[in-house]
């Protein structure tokens, strides 16, 4: 009981149980302005759900384009194809593209909809409150995420167009090597 590793952690479970401890840390994130966290909340809310549903966006733009071999699949379907031809990798294909485009994004939508809303109020008190105000500044943010974004989502949608079947490689690669 008395060894200098039980006094050590008798302080931080004190410092723990006080909050001085976690005072430090939160303390980094009160001094952030608002609309730097309103960035890092957004940007990271818009990644994380991107990657959720990655797998059904994928299969959704094989089907859209109509690539060969999904064209009269079913989603379940292509997604048991896109399983086996490409494994679990293959759901993921252009997710870093598209995590790369959403989480800007996600981020200018979120920070500049607080922005424009406040601004709105701040200059045509006439509105009010009301579902125009959001109307108007999620309009405005709207815009404003996709004009910053949009050459991203061009690069995403190219990636995700492309199916490759590792065996087809496999033997285009041999042949090349073996004619």
């Amino acid at each position: 009981m008395g060894s200098p590793q039980g006094s050590t952690l008798s302080t931080n479970m004190a410092g723990f149980v006080d909050g001085s401890s976690t005072r430090r840390q939160v303390s980094y994130l009160d001094s952030l302005p608002i609309y730097v966290k309103e960035l890092i909340a957004g940007g990271a809310a818009g990644g994380f759900a991107k990657t959720a549903v990655a797998p059904l966006e994928r299969t959704k733009i094989l089907l859209q384009t109509r690539t060969a071999g999904f064209q009269s699949l079913g989603v379940y379907h292509s997604l048991k194809k896109l399983m086996r031809h490409e494994g679990v990798k293959g759901f993921y294909k252009g997710n870093g593209a598209s995590v790369l485009q959403i989480v800007p994004y996600a981020a200018l939508h979120f920070m500049t909809y607080e922005q424009y809303r406040c601004w709105i109020l701040d200059n045509y008190s006439a509105f009010g409150t009301g579902p125009i105000v959001d109307l108007l500044a999620g309009s405005a943010a709207g815009g404003t995420g996709v004009l910053c974004s949009y050459p991203l989502d061009l690069a995403r949608t190219k990636l995700a167009y492309q199916v490759v079947d590792p065996r087809q490689s496999l033997q285009n690669s041999v042949g090349h090597i073996y004619p």
